[in-house]
């Protein structure tokens, strides 16, 4: 039997675990922000640190809410698949889910947002003062997928 699952999660469930695992320490349950179960293992570093060294110790990288919403995804739909006859009892068993998927999903957006805002200033008020006009032609000018080859493209080009 064929069934249309409620959510089309990016990654698996294993390589989930992995990565969350290998990158972010496990929390214990906190009151006041109970839908998050991780948090980093390194600490971001402060913006009296040089650019470079922020980029290479990951603080510009992907939080763990994006994963962890995936995370709740894949459970949703193994209860969707034991429960798809009776949707008034899956919609009871994952009001708590939902409720953790969209915060989780808000945290990351806000969280991306706020990155993305640092990287900006960064690159803008660092030794090459990059006007915002300069940066925003660059970003979607560069050919690269990494952060780092970013900046080196970047300090090649304005480091004259």
């Amino acid at each position: 039997m064929n069934i249309r699952l409620p959510y089309k999660p990016t990654h698996s469930v294993e390589w989930l675990e992995k990565h969350l695992s290998e990158n972010y320490y496990k929390k214990s349950y906190d009151r006041f922000m109970w839908w998050r179960s991780y948090t980093t293992k390194k600490t971001p570093l402060t913006n009296r640190h040089p650019l470079r060294d922020r980029i290479l110790n990951g603080d510009f990288d992907y939080g763990s809410f994006k994963y962890e919403a995936e995370l709740v995804e894949h459970r949703m739909n193994e209860k969707y698949k034991e429960l798809h006859n009776d949707s008034g009892r899956y919609v009871q068993e994952t009001s708590l889910d939902r409720a953790r998927r969209k915060r989780l999903l808000e945290d990351y957006e806000k969280d991306e947002a706020k990155k993305l805002e640092e990287l900006k200033k960064a690159f803008t008020t660092y030794r090459w003062r990059l006007t915002r006009n300069q940066y925003d032609e660059e970003v979607l000018n560069f050919d690269g997928d990494e952060l780092i080859d970013f900046y080196f493209y970047i300090e090649e080009k304005y480091s004259k």
